[in-house]
């Protein structure tokens, strides 16, 4: 029983956890990206760029009223819980002022208006399913409409052209450039023994070209229903990619003939459709070598949330489909649908293992390892399907590598943080400010459809120091993002020529896309000038001097799968019940992705919330469930509200099996009983305050239990470990 009252109830009872509602990243995948200071009658940002058509500005006045009469009535009526800048959503896209409101969707680039399709707020619903009201892909249609009605009313010429002179005035602001100046970087990867790559950067066509030197070249042609990726990759939507047998028996001739290496390692980055293709009997196959859906040399594929890898080997009990397979523990959960970094190696030592974003899995192979002497030479790679098409994989394959070798736990986490997209150098002159010879440099990349990664700027002065760099921002097309930016508060002194400002990333919101979008960087102080521009809000203190490193602590938070088994063990909702099932599907990618209490975010909380919510309620519906933890007889679930709580001993009956069975009360380094239960009396104080028996029937005892019951399952002393 969903309702928002019981949502409100577990809210309300967050008193001591581990994290409260306001800012954060529920809006927008957990990082805060910038606005801008912008006079909405002029369209002019607060450095004086004018944007030309209303583009990314919002379109003025015209616009806000386009933006009120749709997109607004929208989010006022779906977003308003998390998004009216008093929940946990950011950016207060759904603020009870029109402007404020306004200003969040326009500063924050969460809608293109010569591109609505392109709208973070549309992909929010269609692609991340985030709080959808009907189904996502009607209400991202919606989404999209009222977007298209506000650029009908706006844009009226065509976009700037990304090759014309801007000169911005009122900052102080580097040349301007564009992905069209940038040099391919080094990948700082782990590539020897590469012996077949696809980049998947092609960005059209049916040709997907294996980039390696070792021949012969497994260039993959595409088939069926597939789309290519913006900054590198292909979605696998029903199609696949093939490799003619002519060229896939590389792999054999590298890895299992006579004068082979006898082992191998498969590297990808992928992005999985969803967590319900495939099962353990037929596993959806990610990176196939074989003929038809039976017949393998090596496969790896997926189970839901699982990772299945097939090999065959001269092993006795290994046959021609490379079974018996490895698969990843089911409640570990490694499989999700994200951008993730997947690698199984092979070698006759340790035989099949695989690493998941740079980490060992620990699943052991069933089987021991031996020489790959009964390989298939006359097999054919595929991505994305069998050969024959069938066993379907739905997913993003942004890379893929195999090497002759079996990578070592260094390597692969070295290519993990090497990241999966191409990277560039870009530089700025930065001669108008500096003199002659300076500029700054920035590694960047595209991060995903929507935005790019800037990183690690570099400042040369030609030998000029003595000065101070303070206030870093990097504007596109003329907006420039002054708020929430990784360099919005640098002080730096500057004592010699070359020097590197910070080892952190920006990620700065796409306008319209690598091929067109100008980049500027704009500076508040750099050598002898000062011109700070005026934010939204106050202005934030000069950083103060880096502080020694923080050592991770004792504690951590539990992350989304250890979250999801500690509530389904300590209520007895069973990890297949399918309401909470659901839900946490729901939910998933907003819950911890790891242990680190330091990257906790308020949204996470909202979706711990949630899904204790869901558990709390499986378990008090069900009477067998709710008898198991609370004791058969000791409260009376059918009383009327004013009856059921009205002593003390009524209470405990609730309260101190919540507080044993969920928080503990013999561990020394949790709250006790004493401290907790107060707390729990005041709640049901508050919840019962006015009840009579007509106003608080039986179903809102069981409410109000599952309310409390929600308070303390959601908490940090039982999501801290």
């Amino acid at each position: 029983m969903k309702t928002r009252h019981l949502f409100t109830l577990s809210v309300l009872a967050l008193s001591f956890a581990a994290a409260g509602c306001g800012g954060g990243g529920g809006g927008n995948d957990g990082r805060q990206i910038g606005s801008v200071a912008s006079n909405p009658a002029t369209n002019n940002t607060s450095g004086g760029i004018s944007t030309g058509v209303g583009v990314p500005g919002g379109g003025g006045a015209v616009g806000e009223q386009a933006f009120e009469a749709g997109v607004y009535v929208l989010t006022r009526k779906y977003c308003v819980s998390c998004h009216a800048g008093s929940g946990p959503g950011f950016p207060a896209i759904a603020d009870p002022d029109p402007q404020t409101a306004f200003r969040a969707v326009v500063d924050n680039q969460k809608v293109s208006l010569t591109d609505p399709n392109a709208s973070r707020l549309v992909h929010r619903l269609s692609d991340d399913k985030h709080f959808c009201w009907t189904t996502c892909t009607a209400d991202a249609a919606t989404m999209q409409a009222a977007i298209q009605q506000w650029a009908d009313a706006v844009v009226t010429v065509a976009p700037p052209d990304p090759n014309a002179v801007i000169t911005p005035t009122g900052v102080i602001t580097s040349e301007g450039r564009g992905f069209i100046n940038a040099q391919r970087a080094d990948s700082g990867r782990f590539e020897d023994g590469v012996i077949a790559r696809w980049k998947f950067d092609e960005g059209s066509g049916s040709l997907a070209q294996d980039s390696s030197s070792v021949g012969p070249t497994m260039n993959m042609t595409l088939s069926g229903t597939y789309s290519w990726v913006s900054g590198g990759g292909v979605d696998f939507e029903g199609g696949v990619g093939l490799v003619d047998p002519n060229d896939s028996v590389k792999l054999y001739n590298e890895l299992a003939s006579g004068s082979g290496s006898q082992q191998y390692s498969i590297e990808a980055w992928i992005i999985a459709s969803n967590i319900t293709q495939g099962t353990a009997d037929s596993p959806a196959r990610i990176v196939s070598y074989g003929s038809g859906s039976d017949m393998h040399n090596f496969m790896v594929g997926q189970a839901m949330y699982d990772y299945v890898v097939f090999n065959r080997n001269g092993a006795p009990k290994s046959d021609q489909n490379g079974l018996p397979a490895l698969k990843t523990a089911d409640a570990a959960q490694r499989l999700q649908a994200n951008l993730q970094h997947a690698v199984v190696t092979y070698d006759q030592t340790n035989g099949r293992r695989v690493y998941v974003n740079g980490v060992y899995t620990t699943d052991k192979d069933p089987l021991p390892p031996a020489l790959l002497v009964n390989w298939n030479p006359t097999y054919s790679f595929s991505i994305g399907a069998e050969t024959n098409k069938k066993r379907i994989w739905k997913g993003v394959v942004k890379m893929a590598d195999i090497f002759k070798q079996a990578l070592t736990p260094a390597q692969i986490m070295q290519n993990y943080l090497a990241g999966s997209n191409q990277r560039y150098t870009l530089r700025f002159s930065l001669d108008s400010s500096l003199g002659a010879g300076a500029w700054i440099q920035w590694n960047v990349s595209e991060f995903d459809a929507y935005s790019y990664l800037f990183c690690a700027p570099l400042l040369e002065t030609n030998g000029r120091t003595g000065f101070t760099v303070q206030t870093i921002r990097i504007a596109v097309n003329g907006v420039a993002p002054v708020a929430s930016q990784a360099f919005r508060t640098m002080n730096q002194s500057i004592t010699q020529s070359q020097t590197q400002l910070s080892n952190q990333c920006q990620i700065v919101p796409k306008d319209l896309g690598a091929d067109q979008d100008m980049f500027f960087i704009f500076f508040d102080t750099l050598g002898t000038q000062s011109m700070p521009m005026a934010d939204l809000g106050p202005n934030p203190p000069p950083s103060p001097p880096p502080a020694p490193a923080v050592p991770f602590p004792g504690i951590g938070v539990r992350d989304f799968a250890e979250i999801n088994n500690t509530m389904s063990r300590v209520t007895g909702v069973g990890l297949s019940n399918s309401t909470t099932s659901a839900t946490y599907q729901d939910v998933i990618q907003q819950l911890p992705t790891n242990n680190d209490p330091y990257s906790f975010v308020s949204a996470q909380q909202v979706g711990i919330a949630r899904l204790s919510l869901d558990y709390c309620d499986q378990m008090v519906e069900n009477q067998a469930l709710r008898d198991a933890f609370f004791g058969a007889g000791s409260f009376d679930f059918t009383a009327t509200g004013d009856v059921a709580f009205n002593t003390q001993a009524k209470r405990d009956a609730i309260i101190n099996p919540l507080v044993s069975k969920m928080v503990g009360t013999t561990l020394s380094d949790q709250p006790a009983q004493t401290d907790i239960g107060p707390v729990l009396g005041t709640l049901f104080d508050q919840l019962t305050n006015g009840c009579t028996a007509a106003t608080c029937p039986a179903t809102f005892t069981r409410n109000a239990v599952k309310g409390v019951c929600s308070a303390v399952l959601s908490s940090a002393a039982v999501q801290i470990q």
